[in-house]
């Protein structure tokens, strides 16, 4: 099939998460056989990264937005523009990994990876002028999101969790798949070596959604330190702040540590849970952690008391971790993808 990716943002034009999932989704999609052109936003905060998670043989199409605040409206209508010069019509079925309130004509999957409406609950107070301006933009968000699902053939969300949140807030018209997110088992694997000198409780995260205050609680009576990647320092007895690692440094802490635990408030998915099971690390996470939905009584625990928890969670075997990661390689994600896709173009 020839397919349309249509998304805020794509390799090497960083925003966020969502860029590295379409990277390795797509690099996936190509090797069972279909081509694949991209059509993504760019904005002045967008992070360059390497052109290695450019996925080999895209024809990608760059659209500038001006601005990351706003970009709902903002990415439409430079999207709408720039649709009015391309033939839509060569294209089996389109991919949206960003909410679009327009028809594009043709076979139309878009894909909800988070949910605006749950995670605004947890974001830093904000000062009035920022208030009062988000009060007035929110409206247009909310329509969007309604008409992004009503030109729909079919919504994709990355957790049950998540499409329950959208069918709270909004009328879900189309039909409706979970996909869960994979994970990429050539940087995510268990180390022969493993460093044993400090036994440690990892966390990755440092807002308040994902739980750092509860993190924070917890590590004042933890058994074993905890270390917190993403802060930079942070001062609290029992806590060590990483600041920002690499993946590879990321994938090393996984295996050397403990347990990692992720006591959410909201996370649509949480490629956490995935990426610590896939170096053999069992986790601990709330069932507000759509990730959550994915681990088993062998690899991890489900529950809002960490220090339950952690202990049980510590006679847990890394093979039944590794057997957990391995149903969602970026491979089956591709095949669950395309599938979808083939019904809605039948």
């Amino acid at each position: 099939m020839d397919l349309l990716v249509i998304t805020r943002e794509f390799p090497p034009h960083v925003l966020g998460g969502i860029s590295y999932h379409l990277s390795y989704l797509y690099e996936e999609v190509n090797e069972l056989g279909h081509d694949i052109t991209v059509i993504t936003g760019k904005c002045p905060e967008s992070e360059k990264v390497s052109f290695d998670l450019v996925p080999d043989n895209t024809n990608i199409h760059t659209v500038p937005f001006g601005s990351r605040q706003g970009y709902h409206i903002r990415f439409s209508v430079a999207l709408w523009r720039f649709l009015t010069e391309f033939d839509t019509s060569a294209y089996d079925a389109a991919l949206l990994h960003t909410p679009i309130p327009f028809s594009l004509q043709i076979p139309t999957i878009t894909k909800y990876h988070d949910s605006e409406r749950e995670e605004r609950k947890y974001r830093p107070p904000r000062d009035l002028s920022n208030k009062i301006l988000d009060e007035l933009v929110d409206p247009t968000r909310r329509w969007n999101d309604q008409r992004s699902l009503t030109v729909s053939d079919q919504a994709i969300f990355v957790s049950h969790l998540c499409r329950r949140s959208w069918e709270n807030h909004y009328n879900v018209p189309c039909e409706t798949n979970v996909i869960h997110n994979g994970v990429d088992l050539s940087i995510f694997y268990p180390r022969e070596e493993r460093n044993h000198q400090h036994e440690y409780i990892l966390f990755v995260g440092s807002e308040e959604r994902k739980g750092i205050s509860r993190v924070l609680e917890y590590a004042k009576n933890a058994p074993h330190e905890v270390w917190i990647v993403g802060p930079s320092q942070i001062n609290q007895p029992n806590v060590k702040a990483l600041g920002r690692v690499s993946p590879e440094e990321l994938a090393q802490l996984y295996n050397d540590a403990v347990i990692t635990i992720h006591p959410a408030h909201f996370e649509a998915f949480g490629n956490i849970i995935l990426e610590s099971l896939a170096c053999g690390t069992p986790v601990v996470a709330t069932d507000d952690c759509g990730a959550s939905e994915i681990i088993d009584q062998n690899c991890g625990v489900v529950t809002d008391n960490l220090h339950q928890g952690v202990c049980e969670a510590e006679n847990l075997d890394s093979k039944a971790c590794l057997e957990t990661a391995r149903k969602y390689t970026w491979e089956n994600v591709a095949k669950r993808t395309t599938e979808v896709i083939s019904q809605v173009v039948e």
